[in-house]
């Protein structure tokens, strides 16, 4: 693969992430609550899909500026929000599809067909994964209280209905790229 190529995905990933994160931004700031649709979690998906774990910077790129700049340094947590936030919830997908290869349950496209199925066992996972991952890099370092059921509940919600509504969205939006099944 060219580096021209890798770098128009890189930046096609950057400006997904960074464009759903725009749109949830006036939904919530808080990072103890999250977002009952966490759009991004979607855009990170889909883009690990199509492009392959090249499009990592890009990725980590966008969520890094959004914590930075949206966020205000993460509401006075930059360390750990940037480890929970740009780290953890950048590699979240690419854990949850290493996962689900080694159990060999990975088809995520048949031909030129989507499997419905795996792509949401796929959210499901990385929601899980997200969300727990964040929790023990934020319970005790954020500058916000967190309740742990709100914290757990929201997250996991907001990840699960973030990656359902943007990626049926993406399908539906660009049919050209994908045929579901």
């Amino acid at each position: 693969m060219s580096l021209m190529l890798v770098i128009k995905h890189n930046l096609i990933a950057f400006s997904l992430v960074l464009f759903a994160s725009w749109i949830i931004e006036s939904l919530s700031r808080s990072l103890a609550e999250g977002s009952l649709l966490f759009l991004p979690m979607g855009a990170e998906i889909l883009v690990y899909l199509v492009f392959g774990y090249r499009v990592l910077p890009g990725v980590m790129l966008a969520n890094f500026g959004v914590g930075c700049v949206l966020w205000h340094d993460w509401f006075g947590s930059m360390v750990f929000g940037f480890l929970g936030h740009t780290v953890f919830g950048s590699i979240a997908p690419i854990l949850a599809i290493q996962l689900m290869r080694s159990l060999h349950l990975s088809d995520f496209f048949q031909g030129d067909k989507i499997n419905f199925r795996h792509i949401l066992f796929l959210i499901l996972l990385t929601a899980l994964i997200n969300t727990l991952g964040k929790f023990f890099i934020y319970m005790d370092h954020i500058e916000e209280s967190i309740d742990p059921v709100v914290f757990l509940l929201s997250y996991l919600a907001g990840d699960i209905l973030g990656g359902l509504v943007f990626i049926v969205l993406a399908l539906k939006a660009l049919p050209f790229l994908f045929k579901s099944s």
